[in-house]
């Protein structure tokens, strides 16, 4: 019993036996694994137990100690006071509180607020520190945090804010309720000069500061195990018909639930925030240069049979997403969740460099289910992508999508949750990135759940890659078993890369390892790589307004300019209806092969641009 309640008041920051009491000593074992621990690095620096990781509670100065690079910090709004806090009846008593947590934690407030430099980048660093009134957010705190936020977007700086804590104050009354409106302004504030505002949640976060400004953070992160919601836990059971589940109101199931972006350790969340700081500040910093690649010549690329194409495309083994982001960037950080239920793992989405330039990415991948692997298109993964391509819309960053789904989601569950609404915003917002949008196909490209993500200024293939304007799972090797006629739809249908580029939909095809990119993902990432910074690099000498006017006109007249468009399209309609009728597929007629630097042949009923 006696290791249960050291726990408690380690995982509340308090003494069992007082509410005013922060606890600071040091133990030989680990309170909740008994573990030695006295002699432990991680423990003595970062007060985590190096055998379970459970995160035990750190002051503010502490935290700051831990994040700001040294003898950076220097503190605002330190004497920051209430001159009479309202205390229902018994102001002399609140008084007594507030004087005895000063003395006893060294804090002006529960809040503390300063600059600082984390791994060299100038940032607005917020802290708060449940050990003072359980860091409740009185008007002191609100005006601390408002403050600090409005000259963070004074002075072009980015917001990091560690929140630990933040119930109401209940002897301020509702004024302690009127913080979350002024957070809240103030984040707004911030959000409109585009500056990055980073959030972590520690141990316990919940009640007001949780639903003001700590949501409206661009990124927000969590601490392993830290109790995080609205409600305190004690709330949540009594009012629940149903015994709550082991993992409720913790950081984890947060995530799980589309709510955080990530769960980082203590240990690593200095480098993580470095890294998040330094891609969303890059713009400022400048440009990188990748002059080198503008003389790279494309190499070309050998024809695939289709069939080919479409096995290779649909290969198990083929590399994912995941794997490509994690081969192509340094650091590859991970942004999960819609940020209102559901995190949908068959979109991975994030931020890191590309040979140093800083990117945002959006993958498609397959998700193996019990009856196969299939891979369609959510309405929570696209809602996630609406996401990271505001944050790259708003922090200037290129946008890299890459490209490999069944589809959208035929079902009635997807139905209910808006696909149709989620595809079209998701195209809508593709289309106005200031920056260099690349979508590259990596596998298999179908219909409107490829499209969705497709809408760039640079679509790439892959060499065995597919792109159709149907959902092939239900056309090709489903309804029909006859493999003769599975290989003539996929000629008939001109979905390979070659067929695409001859369409004038894709831009370049990007060469794979013979038989394809799971033969070795390596050359296949760095093939992928360079093809995509030359078209960044090529991108980014236009200026904002040329680029989207440029986007604007390539999808505005697709189609207009091919003479192989009205072929494709009536092959199309010749070969669904072949299939609905059970008849053979027509023939295919040789394709005329435009060759490197040939242009189009014009069609005879050209739409002229001013129609």
């Amino acid at each position: 019993m006696r290791n249960l309640a050291n726990f408690l008041v380690h995982l509340f920051g308090r003494e069992a036996d007082t509410n005013r009491t922060y606890l600071s000593v040091l133990h030989d074992r680990c309170l909740f694994c008994e573990e030695p621990i006295s002699d432990s690095p991680s423990y003595l620096t970062y007060r985590v137990c190096p055998f379970c990781r459970f995160h035990y509670t750190v002051t503010a100065r502490q935290r700051i100690e831990l994040l700001a690079d040294k003898g950076t910090f220097k503190e605002s709004y330190k004497y920051v006071s209430s001159v009479e806090p309202i205390s229902f009846s018994r102001r002399g008593r609140y008084q007594k509180y507030l004087s005895q947590d000063q003395e006893r934690t060294g804090l002006t407030e529960a809040a503390v607020a300063g600059r600082c430099r984390i791994d060299d980048t100038e940032t607005m660093l917020i802290v708060l520190d449940f050990g003072f009134m359980g860091g409740t957010m009185g008007s002191v705190v609100g005006e601390k945090v408002a403050m600090a936020l409005e000259n963070a977007a004074r002075r072009g700086l980015p917001a990091i804010a560690i929140v630990s804590g933040g119930g109401v104050r209940v002897q301020e009354g509702v004024l302690s309720l009127m913080q979350m409106a002024k957070t809240v302004t103030a984040a707004n504030v911030l959000r409109e000069a585009a500056e990055p505002f980073i959030v972590v949640l520690a141990n316990p976060s919940t009640g007001q500061a949780y639903a003001s400004f700590a949501n409206l953070a661009d990124v927000i992160l969590a601490e392993p195990g830290s109790l995080i919601g609205l409600s305190p836990l004690r709330t949540l059971r009594e009012v629940s018909k149903m015994p709550l589940p082991l993992d409720a109101h913790t950081a984890e199931a947060h995530v799980g639930h589309g709510l955080l972006d990530n769960i980082v350790d203590r240990e690593n969340l200095q480098p993580r925030l470095a890294s998040l700081l330094k891609i969303l500040t890059a713009q400022k910093q400048g440009k990188t240069d990748h002059k080198a690649l503008l003389k790279v010549e494309s190499e070309e690329c050998d024809e695939v049979e289709p069939w080919e194409a479409v096995t290779a495309a649909r290969n198990s083994e083929r590399p994912k997403a995941t794997a490509y982001f994690r081969l192509m960037l340094d650091p590859f950080i991970e942004l999960r969740g819609d940020r209102l239920n559901s995190d949908d793992r068959s979109i991975v989405a994030g931020l890191g460099f590309m040979n140093g330039e800083p990117v945002a990415v959006i993958g498609q991948q397959r998700r193996p289910l019990a009856e196969g692997e299939r891979y369609h298109v959510y309405p929570d993964g696209l809602r996630k992508a609406q996401r990271v391509i505001d944050l790259a819309s708003r922090f200037k960053l290129p946008l890299v999508t890459l490209i490999d789904t069944q589809g959208a989601d035929p079902g009635l569950e997807a139905e209910e949750q808006g696909i149709g609404n989620a595809i079209a915003k998701t195209l809508s917002a593709m289309l106005n990135v200031p920056t260099p949008v690349i979508s590259v196909v990596i596998g298999e490209g179908g219909s409107e759940g490829a499209l969705a993500l497709g809408l760039s200024d640079r679509i790439l293939m892959q060499q065995y890659a597919i792109y159709s304007p149907i959902s092939l799972n239900h056309t090709l090797g489903s309804a029909h078993h006859d493999h003769m006629l599975d290989r003539e739809a996929a000629e008939a249908l001109m979905l390979t890369a070659a067929d695409c580029q001859e369409l004038g939909i894709a831009d370049e095809i990007v060469p794979e390892p013979k038989g394809g990119s799971h033969n070795d993902p390596r050359e296949a990432s760095a093939a992928l790589q360079a093809a995509i910074l030359t078209n960044i690099t090529q991108l980014s000498k236009l200026s904002q307004g040329k680029l989207l006017k440029k986007r604007y006109h390539k999808f505005r007249r697709m189609g207009e300019g091919s003479g192989y468009s009205q072929e494709a399209m009536n092959r199309e309609v010749e070969l669904l209806m072949s299939i609905t009728s059970g008849d053979a597929p027509p023939e295919r007629p040789p394709r005329r092969r435009r060759k490197k630097g040939q242009t189009e042949e014009p069609v005879e009923a050209q739409i002229s641009a001013d129609d």
